[in-house]
C-alpha cells in the first residue's frame, strides 16, 4: 500500500493568516532509507503552531476551542489540506477542509477518513495510517503500578492533541508489561515472543540513547512494583531525571507504545510503519548537544514517516541533511511564506549559517556588546573621514573597553587599530 503524505495546506482568515498554501514537498530521492521532515521557522507570531495545530486537527477532527478562538472575527475562516502517496505524480483530488460557520469537515480520502471518523468513535478498528502530535512541555514522572494489566484505553485517544498530558501511569504500565512480558514467554519456552516484547523496549532505550548519547535501560522492580531508569549504570526513579530527558522518555515512550498497540491492517514492523508526526518546540528544555540530536534520531528511527516541526533553535535546523525548511515571516499584518523557501537543510553549514539565513541574526554578541560595537564602527568611519581629535580620543576609549571584554574582542580591536594607523599615519595603541 502506498504511504499517505501530506503535500500541502491552505488557511484562509485564521490567526496571522489572511490566505495562505504552503507546499510540502517529497523527500529527495537520495534518501529512501530516512522520513520526510518539514522544519517551520519564524518569529514568535508567525503562525508555527498554528500551521501544526492545523494540520493535526484536519487529520484527526478533533477540533480545539484554542484553535477555534483563533478564526478571524466576521470571516468565513477554513483550513485545508491535500494528501499524495510516496509517488511523486499521484496527486489527484484528495482534499480535506473545516469551516467555522458549519463546523462541517468534507472532502478528504478513504484512508484519513477512515482514520478520523474511528478516532472520533473510539472504535478499535485496524488501521493503515496513523498521525501523532506532541509538545516539548511534555513530562513524564513516577506512578504507581500494582502489577501487571492490560491497558484498555484506545491507542490512538488523545493521538493528535499537543498539549494533552502524557499520563506515566498508560506509560510504566505498558513498559513493565513489556518486560514482564518478556520474562513470562522465556520462562515457557516461547523464544520469539520473549525477542518481539524485548524488542519494543529495547527500541525506545536506543532511541533514546541515540539523542542522550548516554546508555539507558527501564528496569521493572517488585516488591513493590515499580519501573525505573537505568542511566550509565545509576538507577534513578523518573521523578529524578533533569527535565530535558523527562521530556524526551514522555513523548518517545508514548509514541512508541501507541504504534505498538494499535492494530494494523499488516504485520509491517512499527518502525517502518507509514504515519505522520506533529512536534511543536520539542526542543524546550535541550541541551544545545541534545538539539543537535533529536530530529536525526528521528530521522533514521521512523524511514516511512512524514514530519512536521517547529522549532526556534538554528541547532535543530541544521542538524539533518534533506529536511524542507518553510520560513514564516509576518509582514503588513499577514504571515507569509519567505521569499526562497522552503530550502532543504544541510548539515554541512555550519549554525553561524543558519543564525545568519533563517533566524536573521547577524551578531554574535551580546546585546550590550554590540551597542559598544555599533559605537567602535562608527567612530573608525568618522575617522577615515577625517574627524578631529575628541573622535580620535572616543574611538581609542571605546576599542579600550571593548578589548577588556574578551580576547576574541580584543584580537578584533588590535586589528582594527593597526589598519587605522596604516591608513591614518597614527600609533595608536591599547
Amino acid at each position: 500500500m502506498e504511504n499517505i503524505n501530506i503535500s500541502a495546506i491552505t488557511i484562509r482568515q485564521i490567526g496571522p493568516f489572511d490566505q495562505l498554501t504552503l507546499e510540502f514537498p517529497a523527500k529527495p530521492d537520495t534518501m529512501p532509507d530516512k522520513a520526510e521532515i518539514h522544519i517551520l521557522t519564524g518569529e514568535n507570531g508567525t503562525g508555527k503552531s498554528t500551521v501544526l495545530e492545523l494540520l493535526a486537527i484536519l487529520l484527526s477532527k478533533n477540533i480545539s476551542p484554542d484553535l477555534l478562538a483563533k478564526w478571524r472575527a466576521d470571516a468565513n475562516g477554513s483550513g485545508e489540506i491535500v494528501t499524495r502517496n510516496r509517488r511523486k505524480d499521484f496527486f489527484g483530488a484528495l482534499t480535506y477542509w473545516f469551516d467555522r460557520d458549519t463546523k462541517v469537515f468534507g472532502g478528504g480520502n478513504a484512508v484519513v477518513s477512515n482514520f478520523s471518523d474511528q478516532l472520533l468513535k473510539k472504535e478499535a478498528g485496524v488501521f493503515s495510517f496513523a498521525a501523532f502530535a506532541y509538545s516539548g512541555y511534555r513530562r513524564v514522572t513516577n506512578a504507581k503500578i500494582s502489577g501487571i494489566k492490560e491497558l484498555e484505553e484506545h491507542p490512538l485517544e488523545g493521538a493528535t492533541q499537543f498539549n494533552a498530558q502524557t499520563d506515566p501511569s498508560k506509560i510504566i504500565q505498558w513498559i513493565a508489561n513489556m518486560i514482564a512480558g518478556e520474562a513470562i514467554d522465556k520462562s515457557q519456552g516461547n523464544s520469539k515472543g520473549a525477542q518481539e516484547q524485548r524488542q519494543s523496549i529495547q527500541q525506545l532505550e536506543e532511541a533514546i540513547g541515540m539523542i542522550i548519547d548516554r546508555k539507558i535501560e527501564f528496569k521493572l522492580e517488585t516488591k513493590p512494583y515499580a519501573v525505573k531508569i537505568e542511566l550509565d549504570h545509576e538507577r534513578l526513579d523518573f521523578n529524578l531525571l533533569p527535565d530535558g530527558l523527562k521530556s524526551i522518555v514522555s513523548w518517545l515512550s508514548d509514541l512508541l507504545m501507541r504504534l505498538e498497540r494499535v492494530k494494523w491492517v499488516d504485520d509491517i514492523p512499527v518502525l517502518k510503519r507509514n504515519f505522520i508526526l506533529f512536534l511543536d518546540e520539542i526542543e524546550v528544555h535541550l541541551h544545545p548537544a541534545w538539539q543537535r540530536k533529536i530530529l536525526p534520531a528521528v530521522q533514521n528511527l521512523f524511514p516511512n514517516a512524514q514530519i512536521f516541526i517547529s522549532t526556534h533553535s538554528p541547532f535543530v535546523v541544521g542538524s539533518v541533511d534533506g529536511a524542507w525548511i518553510h520560513k514564516l515571516e509576518k509582514k503588513d499584518g499577514d504571515s507569509r511564506l519567505a521569499d526562497g523557501y522552503p530550502m532543504l537543510s544541510e548539515d554541512a553549514k555550519s549554525y553561524r549559517y543558519w543564525l545568519q539565513e533563517v533566524f536573521d541574526i547577524t551578531s554574535e554578541y551580546g546585546q550590550a556588546a554590540v551597542v559598544e560595537l555599533d559605537k567602535f564602527y562608527r567612530l573608525r568611519t568618522e575617522l577615515l573621514a577625517g574627524s578631529n581629535g575628541i573622535t580620535q580620543a572616543s574611538f581609542v576609549q571605546t576599542g579600550k573597553a571593548l578589548a577588556k571584554q574578551s580576547d576574541e574582542l580584543r584580537n578584533i580591536i588590535e586589528m582594527e587599530f593597526r589598519q587605522i594607523n596604516r591608513r591614518l599615519s597614527l600609533n595608536l595603541s591599547l
